[in-house]
């Protein structure tokens, strides 16, 4: 139960910067191209390599650090059912 409690915190947190760079993005760069998805997508990828290299070379117990990290905090950023949204919608 307190591996489910540390996903739903990083996840609220994961998606409320997700909606976040979507805003700033459509500002800054328009709607006509969803650059918000892109950007969440490269960023968080990079950082899942860099926080999973991380994590597994200097705390190798560190279960609760990778459930919230990547499992919550990273996986609520990058949602790749955005993705598939903003391509149905491109190809609309």
């Amino acid at each position: 139960m307190q591996g489910l409690m540390w996903v739903a915190l990083g996840g609220a947190i994961g998606s409320s910067a997700r909606y976040g760079v979507g805003l700033g993005a459509g500002r800054m760069f328009g709607t006509g191209f969803p650059w918000g998805t892109l950007i969440v997508n490269v960023l968080g990828g990079l950082a899942m390599g860099l926080v999973s290299a991380f994590l597994l070379r200097k705390t190798p117990d560190a279960h609760h650090a990778q459930l919230f990290l990547a499992t919550g905090v990273l996986g609520g950023f990058t949602t790749f059912s955005a993705y598939s949204l903003d391509v149905v919608n491109l190809m609309q």
